[in-house]
């Protein structure tokens, strides 16, 4: 049976869903807003890598080959997007009690950088082919600027050099803003004096003390211009899909497209590709209401990276997430209640009849075609787990699935339990038989700082692996 249904994606810019057709009938060319490393990245941050990996993996499911870039921002990255508030890197030296230096800012985003990367394992993340680094392409950011400012968009400010929005009629279209002054507060709360209007963007910052000399003396690029300059000379111009969390779309995206269209007079993307916010026992996440949470919190909490990924799934990617610890818990239940059933279905090995395999095989395809839908695709397994198919077939069609998911599904978690650890959970499981639960508990935590976590089952207590103090970053 052939599958011929379409992949579709909603795009941002056009506002709907669309049947995707890439620039290339092979090959897809796409760009992600990676990481500002000055410090870990937050589970809101992690859900825009685990929506692109899934991206990435439907595009290899329907035969496409993919090129992906992810740049690292490695310096200079404000606050807030519309170029106000303290620099986000020098902000983390401080923290760090690190003194203020350009050495030292290459140190912190080292650290953070391979603190990010190692998330990315923990969720079985396929790493981009490319992870340039800002700091890497500021020559390349100093001729897109010249070239703008030799078009007549650039002018001088008294802290830097900026883009001129309003010669762009259909400036703010992926927004879908109207070029009127009315909508200028979306692009800045603060009144610059020098700019032209409130919505021009800063191309160049000067700073007398850190960054790169320019022709327009000393400083940093603005943020904006990195994502131009490496997306571009990556992937060219234009090129497939670009992706992020919403949060870019009304400013960073904005200006990116402002000043790529501008430089090279095309389109940048064809697709702009954007995930909604996770919030937290239903509030946003901000360090005012001290719900920040990182994948370290989630582990200390006995939550397995790949568990967390399983949320993600059960929530389409444009809806918003709400985290709370029942969900997180109900998560890693459903996601190893789903692995026990495949290690019992993978001894099973009688034959199937192709034409069910097909059955189960278009629906899933149909799921995940459809905009990424992954809590449908989630469904379609366990209605293949649930039905009277053989084991043999559920083994081998969610193996093919979860190259999509990547959820290491048919994985079987093969680990050696010290005796020390064994002796701790018949303890354990001895003091919630007699109901003594404050020591049961205790001893839970014992266990979790030897790397390992309890679940507890109808059938007894079972252990889970998680990553040891030496591996969490």
């Amino acid at each position: 049976m052939t599958n011929n249904t379409p992949l579709t994606l909603y795009n941002t810019l056009t506002r709907k869903k669309e049947v995707f057709k890439p620039i290339n009938s092979e090959k897809v060319t796409c760009y992600s807003c990676g990481p500002t490393v000055y410090w870990y990245a937050h589970i809101g941050n992690l859900r825009a890598y685990v929506f692109t990996d899934v991206l990435r993996r439907t595009l290899e499911y329907n035969n496409y080959t993919v090129q992906h870039v992810m740049n690292i921002t490695d310096f200079g990255h404000l606050e807030s997007d519309a170029d106000e508030g303290e620099d986000k890197m020098t902000k983390g030296l401080k923290r760090e009690g690190m003194a203020v230096t350009m050495n030292n800012m290459q140190k912190l985003a080292d650290m953070y950088t391979n603190a990010f990367f190692t998330d990315l394992q923990r969720l079985n993340i396929i790493t981009p082919e490319i992870t340039p680094r800002a700091s890497n392409h500021i020559q390349e950011d100093i001729q897109l600027i010249q070239q703008l400012e030799r078009k007549g968009y650039a002018y001088h400010t008294d802290d830097g050099i900026y883009f001129d929005t309003q010669q762009l009629a259909d400036y703010g279209k992926l927004a879908n803003h109207q070029q009127t002054e009315e909508k200028a507060e979306t692009y800045s709360r603060v009144q610059h004096t020098e700019k032209k209007h409130q919505r021009d963007f800063a191309l160049w910052k000067f700073n007398n003390n850190l960054g790169w000399d320019s022709p327009w003396g000393y400083g940093f690029p603005g943020w904006h211009i990195e994502c131009s300059v490496m997306s571009t000379q990556y992937l060219g111009q234009p090129f497939d899909i670009h992706t992020g969390g919403i949060d870019h779309i009304q400013v960073h995206h904005t200006n990116e497209i402002a000043q790529s269209e501008t430089a090279y007079e095309m389109p940048m993307a064809y697709y702009w590709l954007h995930n909604a916010f996770i919030q937290v026992n239903s509030s946003k996440m901000a360090k005012s209401e001290g719900n920040i949470l990182i994948m370290n919190d989630l582990i200390e909490k006995g939550i397995q990276p790949l568990a967390f990924k399983y949320l993600c799934f059960t929530a389409h990617y444009r809806s918003e997430l709400n985290v709370t610890d029942q969900s997180l818990a109900a998560a890693q239940r459903s996601y190893y209640r789903l692995k026990d059933i495949l290690v019992e279905c993978m001894e099973d090995d009688s034959e199937f009849d192709s034409d069910m395999a097909d059955k189960y095989r278009q629906q899933f395809k149909a799921a995940i075609n459809d905009d990424l839908n992954t809590a449908e695709a989630l469904a379609v397994v366990w209605d293949l787990i649930r039905s009277d198919v053989p084991d043999s077939l559920k083994y081998y069609l969610v193996e093919e699935f979860d190259q999509v998911l990547g959820l290491q599904l048919t994985e079987p978690e093969s680990f050696d339990v010290p005796e020390e650890v064994q002796e701790l959970v018949e303890r354990r499981e001895q003091f919630r038989q007699e109901q003594r639960f404050a020591e049961a508990d205790q001893l839970r935590e014992e266990i979790k700082e030897k790397g390992f976590w309890v679940e507890d089952a109808e059938d007894g207590p079972k252990l889970r692996t998680l990553p040891s103090h030496s591996q969490r970053i």
